[in-house]
């Protein structure tokens, strides 16, 4: 029923603008039919004056109700949705974390982990890591960076793992678990990843089920890029996963910065 709304407002507003700047010719159209005698029984300057306020205050009501109605209206047109940051195309949402670790792989899976899937890789070439990869977060596990059984090994005093790695790969793992190792594997035409996720090793000598603990299908994971260090470029071998599986390769996005 919004164009019943606006047809009367116009209405509503033609005749009050009527009666604020020509009150007379108003009352001769609108009004005079109701007496016998026109001419006669015509209001005087005192009775215009009173219609004409009544008019104007008439109008700024419905100016108001009219401002009130409009904002209503344009707030619940479809909104353009936020144009996506340069991390957004290339990762999701929300922003990865980056893992400062420099991972030291293994040859073979490690028994009892979980592996994740890998969901992409971006490689660096020589050219190093590009640079909005040091401006996002570093990973912590709960708050903590010394955890038990964190993957790899901190990097040297005054660098960090990225400066070192030649490619990223991206991993959504339980929130509740973190990366705990890597094999990786090369060959001349391939280079196979798998990353291997768990539970903090306990306090105590207790044996931990990382893989009940952190199944690949948990409905809350925490997204992390996890720099790896090959012993030579990618260049044109294909990046996969442990069983073959083709890994995605995802295109550096110019952020304008």
């Amino acid at each position: 029923m919004t164009w019943v709304f606006w047809i009367v407002a116009a209405t509503l507003g033609v005749l009050l603008l009527w009666g604020l700047l020509a009150p007379r010719s108003s009352w001769r159209s609108l009004t005079s039919w109701s007496v016998s005698d026109p001419h006669s029984n015509e209001p005087g300057a005192g009775s215009y004056a009173v219609r004409r306020l009544v008019a104007g205050v008439g109008t700024l009501g419905l100016a108001g109700v009219l401002v009130v109605a409009s904002s209503s209206f344009l707030g619940n047109l479809p909104q353009a949705a936020p144009p996506s940051s340069a991390v957004e195309v290339m990762w999701g949402s929300p922003d990865p974390q980056v893992v400062n670790r420099v991972v030291v792989p293994l040859v073979a899976p490690p028994a009892g982990l979980p592996e994740m899937p890998i969901l992409g890789y971006q490689a660096f070439g020589n050219s190093g890591a590009p640079s909005y990869l040091t401006r996002l977060r570093q990973y912590s596990y709960l708050g903590n960076e010394e955890i038990p059984g964190y993957i790899g090994v901190v990097p040297a005093v005054g660098f960090t793992a990225l400066d070192t790695a030649n490619l990223v790969v991206h991993v959504r793992g339980p929130i509740l678990c973190f990366p705990r190792q890597a094999v990786v594997i090369e060959t001349d035409t391939t280079v196979q990843i798998g990353i291997y996720y768990g539970r903090p090793d306990p306090a105590s000598s207790a044996p931990v089920d990382h893989a009940t603990g952190c199944p690949s299908g948990a409905p809350l994971t925490a997204s992390l890029l996890i720099p790896i260090a090959l012993a030579a470029p990618v260049g044109d071998r294909k990046v996969q996963a442990l069983d073959g599986t083709q890994v995605p390769g995802v295109a550096i996005v110019d952020s304008g910065n």
